[in-house]
């Protein structure tokens, strides 16, 4: 289930996001203490799906401003006045809490703990001090230092359902965010999301609207398989959006999420068994080839991984970037023979170089401000190196942007002078925000055939999910998907 809190500040912001908030909510959390001069009647009256009551006290993490006494008869008034449930902290001193357990139906109580500081060592001795008083449900909100700290969230639930308990349990913070989505798999009672962004309860909650669309956390996920994104940052990676349709597209219950992952070799060693495969993104590329049992020869040749599969044999890497680069040309074009210039000199230009040598392509590689690491890539493709001011003055084929010039926010910069672009000239950029970038524009105004970065994006990320699924990938929806972002997102 999706619970969304409602935090209007004031009775009329908090009854027009109840209005709202019952089109993608399952249930609705009224945060009393975050609503001045709480009208209680009034707002249980203008819910029409389950309801949890919640007043929280200062030292865990709300606003109410008064005594525990006046805290505590607010949730009476909400029982009484028929909320579904309420939600009173374990924290709450044994004077009031113990009477108010005792004296309530069970099944309506959720017994909370929040730490905003960080998540213990240890939360089963927590579960089982909480487990021996009476309530309906657990809560445990913890704040995750530590990407691990979810392993330890999810193990706990785990347990509470073989134990047949109701438990939530989630992760705050953006090291948290995965919690969000798959606590619900692990059989957490439910999840909560805000009604948008800006309108968080908590830390790292996510819009109530992606966790039912997108992630379809309220799906049946019999038999799920999980695939995400590692990198740092992850932040403005799309995959989530692509995979987790096409899964749904192709009738499958696995799930992608975002990893936000700073060293490598910890969270593989964590995660290994909990994934089933991986989009890898900079600086992993080169940092977790050592952790896998077997690396494709493209991937070993280009000397970066994209992607890992668990297999039969084990944990192998590829690398999808080179192969969707060269069909997006191909689609176009022929390489043979034919006179390419690359913009930039980075790992993009690496795996595009190395595939275009293979097609037959004529290579020249560009650097700007790094020439020893556009020396050490010349080398290696066999070609000739020039300095980026010098491009304007070779004949040019096929240009390909390798470098993050024209990438939002820069939207307004471009790596190639307009001045020097030829009618017939084939221009690919593997910028993909924005989807028309200058550099597209320019070009196709003066009469070449052009290529987005989005053509790059989805050719590998469908790539991507064949090896995960050995099923084909449904590239038209994927490709719907990203397209109707971007020109959301320029």
């Amino acid at each position: 289930m999706i619970c969304v809190p409602i935090i209007g500040a004031s009775m009329q912001k908090a009854l027009e996001q109840i209005t709202e908030a019952e089109k993608v909510a399952d249930i609705l959390e009224l945060r009393l203490d975050l609503i001045d001069f709480p009208d209680l009647k009034m707002l249980l009256g203008s819910v029409s799906k389950p309801v949890i009551v919640t007043n929280r006290s200062k030292r865990d993490g709300g606003q109410f401003k008064e005594g525990d006494e006046e805290r505590i008869q607010a949730l009476r008034d909400a029982l009484a006045e028929g909320a579904d449930y309420v939600d009173i902290e374990v924290s709450t001193p044994q004077e009031y809490l113990q009477p108010f357990l005792e004296g309530h139906e069970i099944s309506r109580i959720i017994l909370s703990y929040h730490d905003f500081s960080h998540t213990p060592e240890d939360i089963n001795p927590l579960y089982e001090a909480m487990s021996d008083l009476p309530s309906g449900i657990l809560k445990i909100v913890t704040y995750a230092r530590d990407l691990n700290d979810n392993l330890k969230m999810f193990q706990l639930l785990e347990r509470a359902q073989k134990e047949n308990k109701k438990m939530i349990g989630l992760c705050m913070g953006d090291l948290g965010e995965i919690s969000r989505v798959l606590s619900p798999l692990f059989g957490g009672f439910l999840t909560f999301g805000s009604l948008e962004t800006g309108k968080e309860s908590a830390p790292g909650q996510i819009p109530a609207n992606s966790l039912k669309d997108i992630y379809r956390v309220n799906d049946s996920h019999e038999n799920f398989k999980i695939y995400g994104v590692i990198g740092n940052p992850v932040s403005k990676s799309l995959g989530y959006l692509i995979h987790n349709r096409a899964f749904h597209e192709i009738g499958v219950p696995h799930i992608y999420v975002s990893f936000l992952v700073e060293n490598v070799e910890k969270f593989f060693n964590a995660f290994k068994d909990f994934f089933s495969g991986l989009s890898v993104t900079m600086p992993a590329k080169e940092n977790i080839m050592p952790l896998l049992d077997e690396i494709d020869d493209t991937a070993k040749r280009i000397g970066a991984v994209n992607t890992v599969v668990r297999e039969d044999k084990g944990w192998v890497g590829y690398n999808t970037d080179c192969s969707g680069a060269i069909a997006a040309l191909e689609a176009c074009t022929s390489l043979k023979d034919k006179n390419v210039l690359i913009l930039g000199s980075g790992g993009t230009a690496k795996a595009i170089g190395h595939g275009v040598e293979d097609k037959g392509g004529r290579l020249t590689v560009t650097y700007n401000r790094n020439r020893e690491r556009g020396e050490a890539l010349a080398k290696e493709l066999g070609c000739e190196l020039i300095h980026c001011r010098e491009a304007g003055n070779r004949p040019v084929d096929i240009l390909i942007n390798c470098s993050p010039v024209g990438m939002s926010p820069s939207i307004n910069e471009s790596p190639f002078l307009a001045r020097d672009f030829k009618e017939g000239m084939v221009v690919f950029d593997s910028v993909y925000n924005p989807m028309e970038t200058r550099l597209l524009r320019e070009a196709k105004a003066a009469g070449c055939t052009v290529i987005p970065g989005s053509e790059l994006f989805i050719n590998q990320a469908a790539l991507q999910f064949e090896l995960w699924t050995g099923q084909p990938a449904p590239i038209h929806v994927m490709r719907e998907v990203l397209i109707e972002k971007l020109k959301g997102m320029s």
